[in-house]
Protein backbone atom coordinates (compact mmCIF):
# COMPACT_ATOMS: atom_id res chain seq x y z
CA UNK A 1 0.00 0.00 0.00
CA UNK A 2 2.84 2.39 0.81
CA UNK A 3 4.22 1.64 -2.80
CA UNK A 4 0.86 2.68 -4.42
CA UNK A 5 0.49 5.74 -2.10
CA UNK A 6 3.81 6.89 -3.22
CA UNK A 7 3.53 6.27 -7.01
CA UNK A 8 -0.24 7.91 -6.60
CA UNK A 9 0.79 10.40 -4.38
CA UNK A 10 -1.79 10.09 -1.83
CA UNK A 11 -1.54 9.35 1.72
CA UNK A 12 -2.11 5.54 2.57
CA UNK A 13 -5.05 6.23 4.73
CA UNK A 14 -6.51 7.66 1.15
CA UNK A 15 -5.24 4.20 -0.40
CA UNK A 16 -6.66 1.85 2.03
CA UNK A 17 -10.26 3.86 1.49
CA UNK A 18 -10.39 3.38 -2.03
CA UNK A 19 -9.47 -0.35 -1.73
CA UNK A 20 -11.61 -0.66 1.19
CA UNK A 21 -15.12 0.73 -1.27
CA UNK A 22 -14.14 -1.77 -3.54
CA UNK A 23 -14.65 -4.36 -1.15
CA UNK A 24 -10.62 -5.13 -0.82
CA UNK A 25 -9.60 -6.09 2.62
CA UNK A 26 -6.39 -4.25 3.60
CA UNK A 27 -6.11 -5.98 7.02
CA UNK A 28 -2.30 -6.92 7.50
CA UNK A 29 -2.57 -7.82 10.71
CA UNK A 30 -1.32 -11.37 12.09
CA UNK A 31 -3.38 -14.17 11.56
CA UNK A 32 -3.57 -17.12 14.05
CA UNK A 33 -1.11 -19.39 11.46
CA UNK A 34 1.00 -16.65 11.18
CA UNK A 35 1.27 -16.11 15.06
CA UNK A 36 1.92 -19.80 15.25
CA UNK A 37 4.72 -19.90 13.25
CA UNK A 38 6.07 -16.39 14.70
CA UNK A 39 5.76 -18.58 18.39
CA UNK A 40 7.66 -22.16 16.65
CA UNK A 41 10.79 -19.49 14.88
CA UNK A 42 11.19 -17.69 18.11
CA UNK A 43 11.54 -20.63 20.36
CA UNK A 44 14.06 -21.83 17.56
CA UNK A 45 15.75 -19.32 18.59
CA UNK A 46 15.24 -16.39 15.53
CA UNK A 47 15.34 -13.08 16.37
CA UNK A 48 11.71 -10.58 16.29
CA UNK A 49 13.46 -8.99 12.76
CA UNK A 50 14.21 -12.30 11.20
CA UNK A 51 10.79 -13.53 11.95
CA UNK A 52 9.30 -9.96 10.78
CA UNK A 53 11.12 -10.38 7.52
CA UNK A 54 10.35 -13.87 6.99
CA UNK A 55 6.93 -13.79 7.18
CA UNK A 56 6.20 -9.94 6.30
CA UNK A 57 5.51 -8.23 9.40
CA UNK A 58 7.43 -5.19 11.47
CA UNK A 59 9.38 -6.91 14.48
CA UNK A 60 7.50 -4.66 16.51
CA UNK A 61 4.24 -6.43 15.45
CA UNK A 62 6.06 -9.96 15.83
CA UNK A 63 6.85 -8.91 19.30
CA UNK A 64 3.42 -7.89 20.05
CA UNK A 65 1.81 -11.20 19.38
CA UNK A 66 4.38 -13.32 20.88
CA UNK A 67 3.29 -10.85 24.40
CA UNK A 68 -0.03 -12.19 23.37
CA UNK A 69 1.16 -15.77 23.78
CA UNK A 70 2.76 -15.25 26.74
CA UNK A 71 6.12 -16.15 25.27
CA UNK A 72 9.03 -14.35 27.54
CA UNK A 73 10.77 -11.93 25.45
CA UNK A 74 14.59 -12.21 25.32
CA UNK A 75 16.72 -9.30 25.71
CA UNK A 76 18.32 -7.80 22.66
CA UNK A 77 22.20 -8.77 22.00
CA UNK A 78 24.38 -6.26 23.12
CA UNK A 79 22.00 -4.54 25.47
Amino acid sequence: MRQIAQEFRMSRTTVAKHLAARGIDTARGMKPADVARAVDLYAQGLSSIAIGKQLGFDNHTVLSALRTQAIPIRTALGK
